[in-house]
């Protein structure tokens, strides 16, 4: 589709910029201090940074996605520091929609980073892209992002069971959390009328 995803989002305490070349350094490092809390929802992320030359090749991989219009991974800067990742990923043109994914280093969890980051990425996806629904994957162990995308608005959808291999090779269940655009659907639905 070719879609051209912003290169950049602005919160008051954040900076989301694409993730490059330039920054593989510290998203390694992000990855690697934080590698054990992401293998159960980051499986691929974690297999995939092992090292500047897995972490490059990611990325290429990254940026042939982004180019194609299929997603778009933010790193999340604070104070000039690279402290986590926001994520648009999965996304089908013909809905449109797109799955959020997300996390942040641990020292810097409860400070609503998070939420705020989301807060700007969802303006993005329903303003500017027109996507009329969002939604997150999320274990039902992760207590801590439950808590965010429904103090976003987001609602359970479902469990499915057996759904998602975490990092140790276990078949999880996942929860869908989703959020549609009510702005865009009554604006699609007087399109057609």
């Amino acid at each position: 589709m070719g879609v051209l995803f912003k290169e950049q989002l602005q919160t008051e305490r954040l900076r989301l910029r694409v993730l490059e070349e330039r920054d593989v350094g510290c998203w390694l490092s992000l990855v690697e201090k934080n590698r054990d809390r992401l293998r159960e929802s980051f499986p691929v992320t974690v297999h995939k940074m092992k090292n500047r030359e897995t972490a490059l090749a990611y990325l290429k991989e990254l940026k042939e996605e982004n180019d194609a219009g299929e997603s778009v991974y933010y790193g999340a800067w604070y104070k000039g520091k690279l402290i986590g990742e926001l994520i648009l990923k999965n996304v089908d043109w013909n809905i449109p929609k797109g799955e959020l994914g997300y996390f942040i280093s641990g020292e810097y969890e409860g400070e609503g980073l998070v939420t705020e980051g989301l807060r700007a990425l969802r303006a993005y996806c329903f303003d500017e892209l027109k996507l009329l629904k969002i939604y997150a994957r999320i274990i039902p162990a992760n207590k801590k992002s439950i808590a965010v995308v429904t103090k976003l608005g987001f609602e359970l959808e479902g469990t499915h069971r057996q759904e998602y291999r975490s990092g140790r090779g276990v078949l999880l269940d996942i929860r869908h959390y989703g959020l549609v655009n009510k702005a865009a659907l009554t604006e699609a639905k007087t399109e057609e009328e």
